[in-house]
């Protein structure tokens, strides 16, 4: 249980098997017509008043008042789901309710509430500061949280509050720290341009860029999946997914050194490539240690990341931009 909310957020990229999408994208999405279709959707709010397929979706405020045939897999501020869910539901977000039926829930957040109506048939894990189930699951109710109120009713409850997390990192987190540190410099020497043209997307659009790679990051992973159902594409899914994985995990990279750069322009701090970037990984590493905010901020810094890496690979011109000694 002690991973269970990493672990959730790490399935949030797995989606369910598709034989088609439909993609949504804008500030408010409202779907007031059924979607015969498997639905990506994204915005600042999303509203499903018709029933669809399957719900892929990333916004600040969701809110499902329509039955899905499938999955929903959700990410976002709020998450509302009224509707009946064929499938799983799993989520990731802020404050969470679910009022509809469902195969199965896994779901983390700050708040997360099963409400009175609502029935889930098989397994419900949950990762949560604040858990109430006030429904009914069929067989396991298994839930991490600071609070745990249960007057609902489940086969098999089982409960587990967070451990106290100690003063300073375990050693494995330390030396896996120290490894991306170096790899980062070694980064830098190597490929100065890339960090330039990255960072400079990142600076420019900090919040835009987040969003903006998080949805990235689902889609992407989408796509590996429709390419992998063939055997003509599976080849190329392997090395596309390969690259995925590197891109992700090269994000924080990108963020680290645009922290460290801020930081040292506001502070009129003029040194080379190398300590601008071990700056900023280190306040970026303790970030990423405190409890609850860690996991917020690598969320964050991937995203961000991300997003940046794609709009400095759109074209050749910005590898061009660099300098700066180390």
């Amino acid at each position: 249980m002690k991973y269970l909310a990493v672990l959730i957020l790490g399935l949030l990229l797995i989606p369910s098997a598709v034989q088609a999408l439909t993609f949504l994208g804008g500030d408010q999405q409202v779907i007031d017509t059924p979607i015969p279709d498997d639905v990506v959707a994204s915005g600042g709010s999303v509203t499903v008043n018709a029933p669809v397929d399957s719900l892929t979706v990333a916004g600040g405020m969701v809110t499902v008042d329509a039955p899905v045939a499938g999955d929903v897999i959700a990410a976002g501020g709020t998450l509302i789901v009224n509707g009946d869910v064929g499938g799983k539901v799993l989520a990731a977000g802020g404050e969470i309710e679910l009022n509809g039926n469902a195969t199965n829930a896994l779901v983390t957040g700050g708040m997360v509430r099963i409400g009175e109506n609502a029935v889930i048939e098989r397994d419900a894990f949950i990762s949560a500061g604040e858990v109430t189930n006030a429904g009914s699951v069929l067989r396991n109710l298994t839930v991490s949280g600071g609070t745990f109120n249960n007057p609902g009713t489940a086969g098999n409850v089982t409960f587990e509050e967070p451990e106290e997390p100690g003063l300073l990192p375990d050693l494995f987190s330390v030396l896996f720290a120290v490894g991306f540190l170096i790899l980062g410099l070694l980064l830098i020497r190597g490929f100065p341009d890339l960090f330039a043209a990255v960072v400079g997307q990142v600076e420019k659009s900090p919040v835009l860029l987040t969003v903006l790679g998080f949805v990235a990051i689902i889609v992407s992973a989408i796509i590996l999946v429709i390419v992998a159902v063939t055997v003509i594409g599976l080849p190329i899914a392997l090395v596309a997914g390969m690259l995925f994985i590197v891109a992700l995990m090269l994000s924080s990279l990108f963020v680290a050194y645009a922290l460290g750069d801020v930081i040292a322009s506001r502070a009129g701090w003029e040194t080379g490539r190398s300590w601008i970037f071990v700056l900023g990984f280190v306040i970026l590493q303790v970030l990423t240690f405190i409890p609850l905010l860690g996991t917020i901020v690598q969320i964050v810094a991937v995203s961000l990341g991300y997003g940046g890496l794609l709009y400095a690979l759109r074209g050749v011109s910005p590898f061009r931009a660099g300098g700066g000694g180390a």
